[in-house]
């Protein structure tokens, strides 16, 4: 009988622990990270790509625990008939696609060079919903850390993709 109280008491402690630690996990700022337009210097990047680089970077950003990150399929359906001002100079439309999702910071950008061969460069912002401001903005560009051998959208998103995506969620995690 004793046992029994001990598994019972044991099970509800560790219960408890797993609870608290689902809840934490969620505890980062809300954020919404969009589809980052294409510039020409970029028209080689399929949209298996693009959809490749919004996914992981918001994967990655929602990881690091600072970040509590919108589903990329709403933030998709929400952001593509204004994608081009969303990603522009402009913040006012990214600042409205935020009010939209209700959160406090959306993640935009431009992919301003993409070769199969090898590399890729992109210019991204996180601008808070708030203010309008952009908290911070960057340019990374990444060669491939191996040797490319087709230049398939798998080979240039492991080679290519993924180091620029860890470049990108560096910079955005030290700003909040």
């Amino acid at each position: 009988m004793k046992n029994i109280f001990t598994a019972i008491v044991i099970g509800i402690a560790l219960a408890g622990i797993s609870y608290s630690q689902a809840t934490v996990r969620g505890q980062g700022v809300k954020t919404a990270v969009v589809e980052f337009s294409v510039a020409p210097g970029a028209s080689s990047m399929t949209e298996q790509a693009k959809f490749g680089l919004q996914t992981q970077l918001a994967a990655r950003l929602n990881h690091t625990r600072k970040f509590d990150v919108y589903d990329t399929r709403h933030t998709k359906r929400a952001s593509q008939t204004d994608l081009a001002a969303i990603n522009g100079s402009s913040t006012s439309a990214a600042v409205r696609l935020g009010k939209k999702l209700g959160v406090a910071y959306v993640v935009t950008g431009n992919v301003v060079a993409y070769d199969t061969k090898g590399s890729a460069t992109v210019k991204f912002r996180l601008v808070e919903v708030a203010t309008g401001k952009v908290k911070h903005a960057g340019e990374f560009t990444q060669q491939a850390v191996t040797k490319i051998y087709n230049g398939s959208a798998p080979e240039m998103q492991a080679k290519v993709i993924k180091p620029l995506i860890d470049k990108v969620t560096s910079a955005l995690t030290a700003e909040i």
